[in-house]
């Protein structure tokens, strides 16, 4: 440019920092003062965190900032990572030490690789943090406790989440042969739906297990699954809080890997006695009472059966071949006299109520 000259100058820092400089320019007829500052940032990240934890479970690393110098400090924060997140702006007061709370909240089980940038607006410094986060498999979403009766169907419902941006299918599994519902279930992004789980107990007792939802495709709607949609199912609105609402698209490659269970404990209590036999029998002495069974099925039945009195006894196992009848029979050797109720259980749905005379 006409009437401007260049000044050479030359800076050569050996180490990261803030560099003020002042140049004097001094003529007959003026004086100039030119102020420079030089800032240099490491060229390796000053720190590597490590965050790990079940999936869907935050976990919180609170990083310390100090300002020893007597200007306030103001950062612009950059996160560069998935399923991280923190406040996009930090102030730091003159003196002060101030923490910066990093969140890792993963959806699935993932390895993600980050960096963290903290930019002071005031000296032009950066400070920069990689960050790696390790989600390990989730643990139950919930515990789900349902009381039922043998032989009963008792309706459970249970409220599964979408914590993506995404249309998800989710592919529904037990490993419980007494619990059903529909095989796949499909969500809205950021919405809950009600899956309503069916529990028929063949037997008495306490039983534990899980039901598990797994992404089976996106963006993509089945037609037969549409119509096995229960009547009663409902979308619901999820939290929007930043921390558990990712707030991007995912790739079927990302999300293959997102699965949500619960645990299932079942407490199956004996239903209605099938029928009632009244028995009369001496004291010390010995009847039998028969009792018909039938094998409705094509296939062999394998029943256990359980007597409530030590004065009943009779085989511990039965077994039918397929459209099989017969009879089961039960010996009866009271040791006094008086009227008893005692019940004998087949562990596939029968219940028989013994009114001893």
């Amino acid at each position: 440019m006409e009437g401007t000259v260049s000044v050479p100058l030359r800076f050569a820092p050996l180490e990261p920092g803030c560099y003020p400089c002042k140049i004097l320019l001094v003529s007959r007829y003026d004086v100039r003062v030119y102020v420079i500052e030089g800032i240099v940032n490491e060229e390796k990240p000053e720190a590597k965190l490590f965050f790990r934890t079940p999936a869907f479970e935050a976990v919180t690393q609170n990083i310390p900032i100090k300002n020893e110098t007597k200007t306030p400090w103001k950062f612009q924060v950059k996160i560069e990572g998935e399923w991280f997140s923190g406040p996009r702006i930090l102030h730091v007061g003159p003196g002060k030490t101030v923490e910066y709370p990093l969140t890792f909240n993963p959806i699935l089980e993932c390895e993600i690789m980050g960096k963290l940038t903290l930019q002071n607006e005031v000296d032009g410094m950066a400070r920069v943090i990689e960050i790696v986060g390790i989600g390990t498999k989730p643990r139950a979403l919930d515990h789900i406790v349902v009381n039922c009766e043998v032989g009963n169907v008792t309706d459970k419902s249970i409220i599964v989440p979408n914590y993506t941006k995404s249309h998800l299918t989710f592919e529904v599994t037990s490993d419980l042969s007494i619990v059903w519902g529909n095989s796949h279930i499909t969500i809205d992004p950021g919405k809950s739906v009600q899956y309503i789980l069916h529990v028929c107990p063949w037997k008495r007792g306490e039983l534990t297990g899980a039901i598990t939802f797994s992404v089976k495709c996106k963006n993509e709607k089945d037609p037969q699954d549409k119509e096995d949609q229960e009547t009663d199912t409902s979308s619901q609105d999820t939290s929007s809080d930043i921390s558990t609402i990712i707030s991007e698209e995912y790739s079927d490659e990302k999300v293959k890997a997102l699965k949500i269970w619960y645990h299932l404990e079942i407490h199956s209590s004996p239903g209605p006695p099938v029928d009632t036999v009244e028995v009369q029998c001496i004291a010390l002495e010995t009847t039998y009472i028969e009792i018909p069974i039938s094998n409705p099925n094509n296939k062999i039945l394998q029943m256990n059966v359980k007597l409530t009195s030590d004065f009943l006894d009779g085989p511990e196992e039965l077994r039918l071949n397929p459209l099989e009848c017969a009879k089961y029979i039960v010996w009866y050797s009271p040791a006094s006299t008086g009227y008893k109720e005692e019940r004998y259980g087949l562990a596939k749905n029968s219940n028989v109520l013994l009114k001893l005379l």
